[in-house]
């Protein structure tokens, strides 16, 4: 048989090389430029604050270390602290970002999540190299909102009732199952590991019991955008109980962002523990609008005609006139846009095309028929003037299918056209301009490219840097998490510039 040279490769047998951990940091990669701009641009003076070992204690991991591997690790899809330490351990790349330190997953645990603060600085300074790179526009904006689980259990979210309710199914559960194994025990059928476990069943059910009982005591309820009771959650009751179209009901955050129509930077983070987005769109314009004055300078943000583009969830009096008041041109679409019109295409009546009479105080429909009022009532938690029509008056009307969807014969209509007027729907209101200004071809374009501004943001960080979940708990700490990935993604498109100016070089 022919001699062939042993390759220890077979056996599993390692190599002591010299390795040059800076040769490891290729130009034009993205951890090249994440080491330079770290090093460079980004001011880490306000980490110092964190520690007290000048003259006692161990020596402590550096927070560029640290902040080079978190943002490396987040955009090759290692989201947890332990998988962070296992990339540092093996990842060679990582090791030469670090100096290789050995870095315990529980260091890094406690920098990403008590670090909020801080870490918001560190997006303004990202924010502030990529004006440099001249990535900003600071005029047109999209605004919008990932949906994500939290480190929180669905389990254990309820009203005030319904989680003192649940600890009483628990307790019966502990009952049960306590009773069955006193008949097994009795009958000679219980082994060690049926024993194991049963106690360890019993200690679940307890720690559950407890968890809500001690919860309940203390609790404040929450009231939603409506004024009713929203569910609170034992486990981290800053989340909220969320409707997600991909996954269902989940409890966990809103990650908020606004992205730069230019180059899609995000220019403004949070995470939102609440179930709709929509009523915080004014603190998102404040952060927008502190961001750009800090990275950009205040004539980016004063000389400029600005544009926020955001989807049906957002349309609210409120927010309109927020925007207005921020000197924001908002396009907003009515989210009962395609409500608006009939099955034959024509378009519906609404409140802003009924007559007011003050002196009489009665509504005049289309058809000049009189709708008397009826007192106030509360629609989605506004309050508004309650009209109604004669039903004799409705069944006799010929323009019927402009005014109900109701399927019924007119004979059989026992019941008049009802209209709540509320601020929002209002001859002259904000929503009544947006809606009119939404039916011309010219905002109808300008909508169209909402998706194109924010969607890809929300694809890079959920799909391509695999964000599905955050890690922590609490919105603060949640929060810091977010802004770290937006970092991630700006650094993307800073990388992409100068790659593209090296090209052109």
């Amino acid at each position: 048989m022919p001699n062939y040279k042993h390759s220890d490769v077979k056996d599993g047998q390692g190599l002591f090389l010299v390795v040059n951990l800076k040769e490891q940091l290729l130009p034009g990669t993205f951890e090249h430029m994440l080491n330079e701009i770290i090093n460079t641009k980004i001011d880490l003076k306000e980490f110092d604050l964190n520690y007290r070992n000048d003259h006692a204690g161990a020596s402590a991991i550096p927070p560029e270390a640290l902040l080079k591997l978190i943002l490396y690790g987040y955009r090759n899809g290692h989201i947890s602290s332990r998988s962070l330490d296992w990339l540092n351990q093996n990842n060679i790349t990582a090791k030469a970002l670090t100096g290789d330190m050995q870095i315990h997953w529980t260091t890094i645990a406690k920098f990403v999540s008590g670090n909020s603060e801080k870490i918001k600085m560190i997006f303004v300074e990202v924010l502030m190299y990529c004006h440099e790179l001249e990535l900003v526009g600071g005029e047109d904006f999209a605004v919008d909102g990932l949906r994500l689980p939290s480190n929180a259990s669905l389990e254990m979210s309820g009203t005030k009732e319904q989680l003192e309710k649940k600890a009483e199914v628990y307790k019966r559960m502990a009952e049960k199952h306590l009773s069955k194994h006193r008949q097994k025990d009795e009958s000679g059928e219980i082994d060690e590991k049926t024993q194991e476990r049963f106690e360890e069943r019993q200690k679940e059910l307890k720690r559950k019991i407890a968890k809500i009982e001690t919860f309940v005591k203390t609790m404040e309820c929450k009231a939603g955008y409506n004024g009713q009771e929203v569910k609170s959650n034992v486990t981290d009751n800053d989340s909220a109980t969320i409707y997600s179209p991909k996954s269902g009901t989940i409890q966990g955050y809103i990650g908020q962002a606004v992205s730069d129509a230019k180059n899609q930077i995000i220019i403004g983070a949070q995470v939102i523990g609440a179930a709709n987005e929509a009523e915080h769109l004014g603190s998102m314009l404040e952060i927008v609008e502190k961001n750009i004055k800090s990275a950009c300078g205040e004539e980016a943000w004063e000389d400029k005609e600005k544009t926020i583009r955001g989807d049906g969830i957002y349309f609210s009096e409120e927010n309109l006139k927020d925007c207005e008041e921020r000197g924001i041109e908002a396009v907003i679409p009515d989210s009962q846009e395609r409500k608006r019109y009939n099955e034959e295409g024509q378009k519906m009546y609404e409140a802003a095309d009924f007559i007011h009479h003050e002196k009489e105080n009665e509504l005049e429909c289309p058809q000049g028929k009189r709708l008397e009022y009826k007192g106030e009532s509360a629609l989605s938690g506004k309050e508004g003037e309650i009209f109604q029509a004669d039903a004799k008056d409705c069944r006799q009307c010929p323009d019927r299918s402009r005014c109900t969807r109701s399927k019924k014969p007119p004979e059989k209509q026992t019941q008049g056209k009802r209209v709540i007027i509320t601020e929002s729907n209002k001859p002259g209101s904000h929503c009544q301009k947006m809606r009119k200004k939404m039916e011309s071809e010219e905002y109808k374009e300008k909508y169209a490219q909402r998706m194109g501004m924010i969607e890809p943001v929300f694809a890079n960080i959920g799909y391509c840097k695999g964000l599905n979940r955050f890690t922590l708990r609490g919105e603060e700490k949640v929060n810091g998490q977010w802004q770290l990935y937006c970092i991630v993604h700006n650094l993307g498109k800073c990388l992409n510039a100068l790659n593209e100016k090296a090209k052109c070089a």
